[in-house]
């Protein structure tokens, strides 16, 4: 007794000095580690522990500090849940620079809110709202989840962006002996592979991106688990194949497709005159565009299992689940076979799916009907899209098609240089004082006609706007703006332009200085780096952009000089630059700039960098006009 009563005291005279005890100073981060950080994760742990094909449960605990206000973003961790995947507990701490507990997480700064959406749907997310610091600070957070239905187990990324740097991280799989997990590694260093279904990672340092990089070339490290067999929502099924996967996906569409007879009898007599199956495919994406809009319903197995095709018929709304098989089962209706398509969607997420690799990383659906050599592909949740184009959302990535025989993973169209097209006809009249007027036709096809598609159906004041602040010219005011659609399989639209410009050519004396390169998008050489760590690409997708100007210049004024043409070739693309002056004093200017989107060692950085110089100095040229005397 006396001993325990010696230990109560000993502990209540260093309790001052336990609380005051620090944890995660600052100071105590390597330097290395501080060199292009806004973050450093001092501590990242993540265990999924499989208790059976359906159940798990997942610790979190993770360390930040966050160095400058570019780290804001990380000041509120959210934590996203839902029917299948329950948080059961959650801590949160505080620490200052120096690694003093500053405030430890109490219920009240748990905000448990429904995002800011008008849809149907079980999600969540968990705020911690901890009290910002001056930086730099460090927060501490560990988050319990039991989740109940197991078609997901984690990715683990220890370094989520180039502005983390990462201190230590470990990442560690338990599974029952009776399953079999399995791990797709991507850029993982050498080394950090401690046990069969464990790594552990030391001091991985921030860097800067480097421009003309692909996203995929940045090596984050990342490892993508996944199960072989599972439940989900009452359904059973296995990943050891995309086959295997689809066979499961397609449990939850095969009870989903009915159509009330009475739609498919109109649907029949609204084909009678089709001469062919893409009539077909028209006049039904025409009748889903103009009596469905998107709507999305997500409730329990609803997130993944679509809407009955009745249902939607019904009631005239879905999601992409909903609405793209409703497309499927309208066509089959009309005898026009088509699929069901899981895809991962994203301007940038092209090389986030891996086809060696059956998982179900997908966050959107699509529809695809094959045509002998050629598919037609149908983005569903789109009032306004072309029939048989896929925008940058979903274009050129893997994508799975769900098949009753078993699905296959495919590729979705490619848009490239060869597609993605600019080709704008423009006249100027110039005036003596340097102010001109400008009509302008600009044609846009592919990708890149997607911004001036969105401009078409907004008002004319958010059109000017978006002009005022994007054309590559200081000083004019647009006296008219107008588009027009054309929505072919290659979709196209018409750009028709009309300025003033007061101060187009600036005036020396006798000379007027008139800029070569008008309404073309401005290309910024990048510095040239003495040492380049990732491959070289000129551009995402790949574009070509055509201009032919014709300038009516002042009477009495003539080209001084002669215009050297530029004609450069590379294999990131080319440029071609020339001026002719016409008999009666007028120029005629053609530009004609391509680059492609071949991926190239990074030893060709300098020839991307001598390109693109060669680009920007043209597009800088002014003409001298002379007046004659």
């Amino acid at each position: 007794m006396k001993n325990l009563i010696a230990h109560s005291i000993l502990l209540l005279l260093l309790a001052p000095c336990l609380s005051a005890q620090t944890t995660y100073p600052v100071a105590a981060i390597p330097p290395l580690l501080l060199k292009n950080a806004d973050v450093v994760v001092r501590a990242y742990d993540l265990t999924f522990n499989v208790i059976n094909p359906g159940e798990a449960t997942q610790t979190e605990h993770k360390v930040l500090t966050l160095l400058n206000e570019n780290a804001a973003k990380y000041s509120e961790p959210a934590f996203y849940y839902w029917a299948f995947d329950k948080i059961e507990d959650m801590e949160a701490s505080v620490y200052d620079a120096n690694g003093k507990l500053v405030r430890h997480l109490k219920k009240k700064d748990i905000e448990d809110v429904k995002p800011p959406q008008q849809f149907v749907d079980d999600t969540r997310y968990k705020i911690l709202r901890l009290p910002a610091r001056s930086y730099p600070y460090t927060i501490e957070y560990t988050v319990t989840r039991r989740l109940n239905g197991l078609m997901f187990y984690p990715v683990f990324e220890p370094q989520g962006s180039p502005a983390e740097s990462v201190e230590r991280a470990r990442f560690e799989v338990k599974m029952p002996p009776s399953l079999e997990a399995r791990f797709k590694e991507v850029h993982l260093p050498a080394g950090c592979k401690t046990g069969p279904m464990q790594w552990e990672f030391q001091h991985l340092k921030a860097f800067q991106p480097e421009p003309f990089a692909p996203a995929s070339s940045f090596p984050l490290p990342k490892i993508v688990a996944a199960p072989t067999d599972f439940t989900f929502g009452g359904f059973a099924g296995d990943m050891r194949s995309w086959a295997s996967f689809s066979a499961f996906e397609y449990q939850l569409l095969s009870t989903q497709r009915d159509l009330p007879s009475e739609t498919k009898t109109a649907l029949q007599n609204m084909v009678a005159d089709c001469p062919d199956a893409l009539c077909k495919i028209r006049r039904v994406y025409q009748y889903l565009q103009a009596n469905t809009r998107y709507f999305y319903v997500g409730l329990g197995i609803g997130g993944w299992q679509p809407a009955a095709a009745s249902e939607v018929d019904r009631f005239k709304y879905g999601d992409c689940k909903g609405l793209s098989n409703y497309t499927v089962a309208m066509l089959q209706a009309v005898g026009v076979p088509a699929f069901y398509v899981n895809v991962r969607a994203g301007e940038d997420e092209q090389t986030q799916q891996f086809p060696d690799f059956p998982n179900a990383w997908f966050n959107h659906i699509i529809v695809c009907v094959p045509m002998g050599k050629d598919s037609i592909w149908l983005e569903c949740t789109s009032q306004s899209e072309s029939c048989g184009f896929l925008s940058s959302n979903t274009d050129n990535r893997p994508a799975l098609l769900i098949a009753p025989e078993g699905g296959r993973l495919v590729q979705t169209p490619k848009y490239d240089e060869t597609h993605n097209i600019t080709h704008r006809t423009t006249d100027i009249a110039l005036s003596p004082d340097g102010s001109a007027t400008l009509e302008s036709k600009s044609i846009f096809l592919g990708i890149s006609q997607d911004i001036p598609a969105a401009l078409a159906d907004r008002p004319d004041e958010l059109r000017k706007k978006y002009l005022y602040r994007t054309l590559n010219t200081n000083d004019f005011e647009i006296k008219a703006i107008e588009f027009t659609r054309s929505k072919d399989r290659l979709p196209s639209v018409e750009q028709r332009l009309s300025l003033i410009l007061p101060r187009l050519a600036s005036v020396s004396g006798k000379r007027l200085f008139l800029p070569i390169s008008l309404l073309v998008n401005k290309i910024e050489a990048p510095a040239l780096d003495s040492v380049r760590r990732f491959t070289v690409q000129a551009d995402s997708r790949g574009f070509s952009e055509e201009d032919d100007v014709r300038v009516s210049v002042p009477e009495g004024f003539r080209l001084e000089g002669e215009f050297v043409p530029v004609v450069m070739s590379t294999v990131f693309g080319n440029i071609e630059m020339s001026v002719r002056q016409e008999p009666g004093g007028g120029l005629v200017i053609h530009r004609k700039l391509v680059l492609n989107s071949s991926v190239q060692p990074k030893e060709r950085f300098p020839e991307l960098v001598a390109f693109l110089k060669a680009v920007a100095k043209a597009d800088k040229t002014k003409l001298v006009l002379v007046k004659q005397t």
